[in-house]
């Protein structure tokens, strides 16, 4: 065994799990890693706020399906990077957070040591699917590889790792680990007969398919061709069957077209979904409701059950397209989706919302990142923006965080080669505009369109219908573009009504670029 430091076991067990990028920002805690990450494959992106970091890491995993993972110090790296933990846990995403915390002869003993947390790991314990902490530097390479083993084996949420700065600078005799990647679970056969049966017998089914579904496509689509169903994608699941495919009725749930088609349906499929209410709504299920579902605490949870699947959804529809094959049943999915849904984006559409939206749709390339945040015209988005691909949109829904968008963009910009846009608000964008800077320094030909109405203008929606009356909601904003020319970035103001004849050049302009570009939209929607 070699004599290693811990932070060299950090490193060289991330690069055997694979990991080839990290983001995160270097701090006196964390020198050690940094300094082992000069000799390693693994490429670095330092952002400017540790909350960028955990969302660039989320994007680059909801982008890739890779695992994110961002390096954050003691105590203040830990809490600031807790947003976007909490984000990722809400969407199931797969991050890992390796964190630094106090010598182990300063743990818990409240005597003011530097970057000191009352309970570091209970704050993580709080928010994330699983907290380590590591005591010895041989156990580091095995604490790496029992999290990524955790996160073949269960939903994708994130996961924390701490460590000592003693056990960081320490050198021990090192085993680093060879792990073979861990299947997850396969489908009760038994269960899976009862679902093939339970599907046989219905006259009116309905495949409903979320984010659980996104590495799953090819049965998803292989399951849809055999039987005809008709299908709705949550807005995690967008692009898994495509929005022009025959079946697809519509691309999200929790809107009124989408639920008078389920509230006629004799038989839901739910597959990898936990239907929870941010993407139900108030969707009336029947009682023959099938869910499947890799994590057994969300089968049942949100919406009662006649069966219930605890497997991956891909070896899971495998198995049950072959059981529906000998059964023979087909649907009239094609002639159905024509009949329901909502109506397709229109760049003539009367809605401000859905005109920019339809502008942007026919911009964009088929399977163009289209990462958003908590905003109007992204609200719009979630159930009516179309998509041909999975992994192409990105919502932060459930928690529900403002700032996602423009980190996240990078993030994900930085693990794919397809194009990349943010959409975010005038709010939102200032959450997290210092990574305007990271984006600059990486070269991230990443547009980001922002919807300025000067206001918190949703917020303000609700305060007058409830109240007859606003507070707090106006802000003043800098003048974006002066404020992100002054990063380096490029940047242009399109007037709204110019949107339909100018948008589409200056998307196409900003993919072109070795920088971002902020193209700026006043709006009053």
């Amino acid at each position: 065994m070699d004599r290693i430091t811990g932070g060299e076991a950090v490193v060289a067990q991330l690069e055997r799990e694979g990991v080839d990028v990290a983001f995160g920002i270097p701090g006196v805690h964390t020198l050690e890693i940094y300094d082992a990450l000069l000799d390693s494959g693994i490429d670095h992106v330092t952002t400017r706020h540790e909350q960028g970091a955990g969302f660039g890491a989320d994007g680059y995993a909801r982008a890739t399906g890779r695992v994110g993972v961002c390096f954050v110090i003691t105590g203040p790296g830990l809490t600031n990077v807790a947003t976007a933990v909490g984000q990722a846990y809400s969407d199931s995403s797969p991050l890992l957070v390796i964190s630094t915390t106090n010598a182990t002869n300063e743990a818990d003993r409240g005597k003011g040591h530097l970057h000191e947390l009352k309970d570091q790991q209970g704050v993580m314990d709080s928010i994330a699917a699983e907290s380590y902490h590591v005591d010895r530097v041989a156990d580091v390479p095995g604490t790496i590889a029992d999290a990524f083993d955790y996160l073949d084996r269960h939903r994708p949420r994130p996961v924390h790792v701490q460590i000592p700065t003693d056990v960081l600078e320490r050198a021990e005799p090192v085993e680093l680990v060879d792990r073979e990647p861990a299947a997850p679970p396969g489908p009760d056969t038994e269960r899976v007969a009862d679902a093939a049966e339970l599907l046989a017998d219905a006259d009116r089914p309905l495949l409903v398919v979320g984010g659980g579904t996104v590495d799953a496509a090819d049965s998803v689509r292989a399951f849809v061709e055999e039987t005809n169903i008709p299908v709705i994608t949550t807005a995690a699941g967008k692009g898994v069957v495509p929005a022009d495919h025959d079946c697809c009725v519509a691309t999200a749930l929790g809107h009124e077209p989408a639920a008078e088609f389920v509230a006629s349906r004799d038989l839901v499929l739910a597959v990898g979904t936990e239907l929870s209410a941010q993407d139900t709504g108030d969707t009336p299920f029947p009682d023959g409701l099938i869910h499947i579902d890799i994590d057994p605490t969300n089968v049942g949870n949100n919406h009662e059950t006649a069966l219930g699947i605890v497997g991956d959804a891909g070896a899971t529809l495998d198995a049950l397209t072959e059981r529906v094959r000998e059964r023979g049943p087909s649907y009239d999915g094609p002639t159905e989706a024509d009949d329901a849904g909502p109506e397709p984006l229109s760049v003539g559409d009367e809605d401000d919302r859905l005109h920019l939206l339809a502008v942007l749709r026919e911009a964009l390339d088929d399977d163009a990142v289209v990462v958003n945040d908590m905003t109007k015209v992204s609200y719009a988005a979630r159930t009516r923006f179309p998509t041909g691909a999975p992994r192409s949109f990105l919502f932060p829904r459930g928690f529900g965080t403002l700032g996602f968008s423009p980190p996240a963009a990078f993030g994900a910009a930085i693990g794919t080669d397809r194009q990349v846009v943010s959409l975010v608000g005038d709010g939102g964008s200032l959450f997290t505009i210092g990574d305007l800077a990271t984006a600059v320094q990486y070269d991230l030909g990443v547009p980001i369109v922002l919807c300025n109405d000067d206001s918190y203008d949703i917020l303000e929606d609700v305060q007058r219908r409830d109240y007859g009356r606003t507070m707090a909601t106006d802000i003043e904003n800098p003048d974006f573009v002066d404020m992100a020319e002054s990063f380096g970035a490029a940047a242009r103001r399109i007037a709204f009504e110019d949107a339909a004849d100018e948008l589409p050049d200056a998307l196409a302009a900003a993919f072109d670029r070795d920088r971002p570009t902020l193209i700026e939209i006043p709006v009053e929607f």
